[in-house]
């Protein structure tokens, strides 16, 4: 049998299932408004025993739609970069990641159709069917072309009245659409119950000018004490002081979201041999020949008496804010140039990023999406090659964080990661805890990290229970895991109580994961010690490693490594543990010296 079970539970199926058989995927859903009158996104988890599966096989109304691999490669930007990716495996090193979703497309609107997944094996033969879901496609919606309310498109003049405009006049279920043009922008506010399409061949590209964004925006956490300037796209209300809630909001197209935050340097070509831009990499000593929106947002907090340090870490405006949303969907479209951040996602529940495309590297701060204090989120099928973190959490900052909510429950897949400082991030801002996040089945590229978990010994909080598996990573720059207290952000503006209690990442399992070329660490772990701050409950199974990088253990309690395998790992031992406790090494190659299995 290709997996064990308990012997009754064996035989109650082997009436209906040959011991042969695959396993079906389980929790075969439709994430969060991943649908509209053409399309259905479907995604499900692997099951149980997976390692003989090699495709999915999707069924609509009984008659199948295809493979999920053909289909991710007509719909996913960063699955031409996983094939080359493991194309360049010559040595057969690598985890292989499964890709578990599927888009159905071409369907009828207002339509109910059911759909099944079946497993398929090396050997083509298929599983059961997976349990049933119904999902209905939505009737065709109402349209608000922004050209019909005075939008040029031209890329000079400001369009920022005529699709605030548009977006005003849109009933609920409405679609604002931005046909093929560049549609110059101050911030825009969204509403509830809309979709946004920014149409294949439109930009959407941010005005250089700080007054097109309203100064008074919004305030990161409920104790800060800085008011933010808007986005370039809002879900806000417009006294930043004030709550107002929002529901089902969707960003979506083949077009293109800009900044236009940063001079571009010049064009690079990729592994791919395909042109990615290249930003001025800046910070706030040259910002004034570097930017062009951050620039004159800095200028502006400068001028209102801010001091640069402050005014640079606080007032440039990213790409998209959301706060108090329920339900949002953001899908296909291509983000460049952020003056600040990507796509932030504050106090939000029920977030998919699924399908786009993040070139921001190396435009300062330049993140991906993030997260702070919010419940549910799904990322999958993303190409990032960013400026700063790729996919973030953060829950708050010191002492105040503890009456905040947490920020819980995230499955992150099928995504590719270029550049960026990590692939999957936890913190800095750890204070009301950051948990219950899976990542699988992600390859990256030339990162600075694989998993990433910082704070510090007064922002209080952490991360716990973290699954990071079933992945591949090569050339990582600088640890491919690291757990550190140690952070230091210069840009921080310290508006909050420091907590009494240091940051903790406890009970985070690592496994099936490959690190070629891993250069400055393969592990890394820092907690204070010296102030009795330790991480705890961590597990590393099955995780091979190449290059030479080596381990660096320092204020770790409780943990795991079992097959965790080193080659090409140089000269000397790889592993170097100090003031740690309870560590237990099963099947380690080369194994620790005998005076650091503690």
């Amino acid at each position: 049998m290709p997996y064990a079970r308990p012997l009754l539970t064996t035989l109650a199926i082997s009436c209906s299932l040959p011991l042969w058989a695959k396993e079906p995927p389980t929790k075969l859903q439709v994430p969060t408004l991943a649908y509209d009158d053409q399309q259905i996104i479907l995604v499900w988890e692997k099951p149980a025993d997976h390692a003989d599966i090699t495709d999915y096989h999707v069924y609509a109304n009984g008659k199948l739609l295809g493979g999920s691999n053909a289909n991710n490669g007509q719909v996913s930007p960063a699955k031409p970069y996983i094939d080359r990716f493991y194309q360049q495996d010559t040595r057969n090193f690598h985890h292989r990641i499964a890709i578990h979703s599927y888009t159905a497309q071409g369907l009828a609107p207002d339509t109910e159709y059911r759909f099944t997944v079946r497993s398929v094996g090396r050997d083509g033969k298929e599983s059961a069917d997976s349990p049933v879901i119904t999902q209905r496609t939505t009737a065709v919606p109402a349209l608000f072309d922004v050209k019909q309310y005075g939008a040029k498109g031209d890329g000079r003049a400001l369009d920022t009245v005529a699709i605030q405009r548009a977006i005003d006049a849109c009933t609920a279920g409405c679609k604002v659409l931005l046909p093929a043009g560049t549609y110059k922008s101050g911030s825009l506010y969204l509403k509830s119950n809309m979709t946004l399409e920014i149409a294949e061949g439109a930009t959407l590209l941010g005005s250089e000018r700080a007054e097109d964004y309203p100064r008074q925006g919004y305030i990161q956490y409920p104790y800060s004490t800085t008011v933010r300037p808007a986005s370039l796209i809002n879900a806000l209300p417009r006294d930043p002081r004030k709550h107002q809630a929002f529901e089902n909001i969707r960003i979506v197209g083949k077009g293109v979201i800009d900044g236009n935050g940063w001079k571009r340097h010049a064009d690079v070509l990729d592994e791919r041999g395909q042109a990615l831009p290249f930003y001025l990499p800046s910070d706030n000593t040259r910002y004034l020949q570097d930017g062009l929106l951050a620039k004159a947002q800095v200028e502006r907090a400068v001028a209102e008496g801010m001091n640069v340090k402050d005014a640079y870490g606080q007032m440039r405006s990213s790409l998209v804010t959301l706060r108090n949303v329920t339900n949002v969907f953001y899908g296909g479209f291509t983000v460049l140039n952020p003056a600040y951040h990507g796509i932030m996602n504050l106090e939000t529940e029920n977030v998919v990023l699924a399908n786009t495309t993040h070139k921001t590297y190396d435009a300062n701060n330049g993140d991906g999406i993030e997260f702070a204090n919010s419940r549910g989120s799904m990322v999958f099928n993303n190409f990032f090659d960013t400026g700063d973190d790729c996919v973030n959490f953060a829950a708050g900052t010191g002492a105040d964080a503890v009456r905040q909510k947490p920020q819980e429950d995230a499955w992150i897949f099928n995504n590719y990661f270029r550049k960026g400082h990590g692939m999957v991030v936890a913190g800095s801002h750890t204070g009301a805890w950051i948990q219950n996040i899976l990542a699988e089945d992600n390859v990256s590229d030339g990162t600075d990290t694989g998993l990433r978990m910082k704070s510090t010994n007064f922002m209080g909080g952490g991360a716990r229970n973290v699954v990071f598996r079933d992945s591949s990573m090569r050339n990582t720059v600088k640890q491919a895991f690291i757990f550190t207290l140690d952070y230091n952000d210069p840009n921080a503006k310290l508006d909050y109580q420091k907590s009494t209690i240091a940051g903790q990442f406890r009970d985070v399992r690592v496994s099936d994961v490959t690190v070629e070329n891993a250069q400055l660490a393969a592990i890394e772990v820092k907690g204070d010690s010296l102030h009795g701050a330790y991480h705890q409950g961590l597990a590393f199974e099955r995780v091979r490693f190449s290059g030479p990088a080596k381990v660096k253990i320092d204020g770790l309690q409780g943990s795991r490594f079992e097959a965790v395998h080193f080659s090409e790992a140089g000269t000397g031992n790889p592993w170097q543990v100090g003031s740690s406790e309870g560590l237990v090494f099963k099947d380690v190659r080369p194994a620790p010296e005998p005076a650091h299995s503690l």
